[in-house]
């Protein structure tokens, strides 16, 4: 069936998500009107160097294009203009510079920073934000992390190597224990306790104030800085009121669908029941709602992806392990790197590799047709 290609589209969102739909729309073809909005004055840039480069002062400019790179695809961007609600029965947007009609609306929003009521610790979320942390992180200060996922983390090992003292503080009973779960996690512990983290697990933040943190345990912590991380809540308050489906974000079909004309990307999304955090998650699905949008063939769905650099090794996982999947930990390469593959009824649904980037991704097949473990397990016998 043809799918009339879109007079022009309108994308709300200038991070990751939204410049790869604008990219893969002209990649793919697309010479009519693109109308593009981005709440923040800077141009799109990389967020995943925050907690660590950017942090560091080893790059303070995460361009992900330059601008001779965004003048070639031709778009009509808005930057520094909110779009703050939605009428798709009138298909029309409300920016701060009035109502505009669409054709087709691509949502790429993005999340913002949970918080906890009344601590009052910074967060991390943006370049502004991650240049302030940077600014207060002096030598010998002292850095209290509340939340112990990626961000946590990954904050955790960029301040050690800027001679800040950190404790690290979640009340699950170990970091990372939701992404990699309790095995694997002892292993993410380790390696702080190693480079001199402290670790304050299954214990929340109560109150901050005059150079203190005390936690809900009665601990206090001299803390110079407070960091909020504790995870992100979907940017749909604009979407309020409007006919999508919102539940921990906007609530979409395997294609990105969210209603007539209506796709949304990134980590404001919510895909067949799951909402994808990961930098790679958000690419891929703006190529599949290019596709959409274009009426072309999909590309096809790999498994999930991501990756974590902490101190001097690269945390990379691949699929969708669940809590209950069985763990079994083996060695690979010359260094004994350790990996930890995932299974589910005898199928492999995950790994997680700790600086064993080649082994890793040759399983992203195997993950893909859950292969029988023991097959894969037999690959890594010595």
């Amino acid at each position: 069936m043809h799918i009339a290609t879109p007079r022009s589209v309108t994308v709300v969102g200038a991070g990751l998500a939204g410049l790869r739909t604008v990219q893969r729309l002209r990649h793919g073809g697309y010479q009519g009107r693109i109308a593009w909005f981005g709440a923040e004055r800077l141009p799109p840039y990389d967020r995943p160097p925050l907690s660590k480069q950017v942090l560091r002062g080893e790059n303070d400019k995460p361009w992900l294009l330059p601008d001779a790179g965004l003048a070639c695809l031709s778009a009509e961007i808005g930057l520094g203009h909110r779009v703050l609600e939605l009428d798709t029965g009138r298909r029309v947007i409300r920016t701060d510079g009035g109502w505009l009609p669409y054709d087709v609306l691509v949502i790429a929003t993005g999340a913002s920073p949970r918080r906890i009521p009344g601590l009052g610790g910074l967060v991390l979320r943006t370049l502004d934000e991650a240049r302030d942390l940077r600014a207060r992180l002096l030598p010998a200060s002292r850095l209290a992390i509340v939340g112990a996922g990626l961000i946590g983390c990954e904050v955790a090992a960029s301040a050690r190597s800027m001679d800040v003292d950190v404790d690290l503080i979640d009340i699950l009973p170990g970091p990372l224990i939701r992404v990699v779960g309790p095995r694997v996690c002892d292993i993410v512990a380790g390696l702080h306790r190693e480079h001199g983290v402290r670790l304050r697990m299954g214990t929340a933040a109560a109150r901050a104030g005059d150079g203190r943190l005390t936690l809900a345990d009665g601990t206090e912590l001299d803390a110079d800085v407070v960091l909020e991380a504790i995870g992100a809540a979907p940017e749909t308050g604009w979407l309020e009121g409007s006919a999508l489906r919102l539940d921990d974000g906007v609530v979409c079909d395997a294609m990105g669908r969210a209603g007539d004309g209506v796709y949304a990307v990134g980590d404001v999304a919510r895909w067949d029941g799951r909402r994808g955090e990961h930098w790679t998650s958000a690419g891929e699905q703006a190529d599949r709602v290019a596709a959409a949008i274009l009426g072309q063939d999909p590309p096809p769905a790999v498994p999930a992806y991501w990756w974590s650099d902490q101190y001097d090794i690269k945390l990379q996982g691949l699929g969708t392990p669940g809590p209950d999947d069985e763990v079994h930990l083996v060695t690979w390469g010359p260094k004994s790197r350790t990996i930890a593959l995932y299974a589910r009824d005898h199928r492999l649904t995950g790994v997680v590799g700790f600086s064993a980037a080649a082994a890793v991704m040759k399983l992203r097949a195997d993950i893909a047709a859950g292969s029988p473990v023991g097959d894969v397990l037999d690959r890594f016998a010595p």
